[in-house]
This record gives C-alpha cells, structure tokens and sequence, in this order.
C-alpha cells in the first residue's frame, strides 16, 4: 500500500480496484476504508450532536485498534493465504 495521500474518493476507489481481489495488501486497504469511513462518520456525528471531537493521532489509534481487533477476530491459521494479516499489518503500519 502506498504512503500517498490523495483526497479524491473516486481515485481512492479506482486505486483499490486496480489492486484486484488477491492479496493481503488488498484485504487490508479494503478493511482501511471500511475502518477509516466508519470512524470519520462516528466523529462527524460526535461533533454535531455531542460536540466533542478526538484528535487526528486518537482517531489513526482507534482506526488502527479497530484493524487489528478485526484481524485477530478472523482466527486465520497462519498457514492459510491471510493467516499472515496481522504480520502484515505490523510491517505496513510501523
């Protein structure tokens, strides 16, 4: 997975389907996007009605959590094609 930044949703969706369906890289930038729009709605609506708001570095460790616990949920043996999710994670993230 690329370090780029680029706002534009629709080259962020042009991006994860040129990456195709295999691969760990692939099932893990799928899961990023799930995470991060899951969490940015949940802070969008925390600011509106509750009017609290997390920090950029509290949002990227909650969206990082939420990956992992995700990962470790799957119970994947690691002799299985993912079973190296959380490795892979670890080495793209750190």
């Amino acid at each position: 997975m690329g370090r780029g930044i680029n706002p534009d949703w629709q080259w962020t969706i042009n991006r994860l389907q040129r990456m195709g369906v295999k691969g760990m890289d692939t099932v893990l930038a799928k899961m990023l996007l799930q995470s991060v729009i899951y969490h940015l709605w949940r802070e969008r609506n925390a600011r509106r009605h509750h009017h609290t708001w997390a920090t950029t570095d509290q949002l990227r460790r909650v969206i990082d959590k939420a990956i992992r616990n995700r990962i470790v949920s799957l119970r994947y043996k690691f002799d299985h094609k993912y079973g190296g999710l959380l490795q892979r994670w670890f080495e793209i993230t750190l």
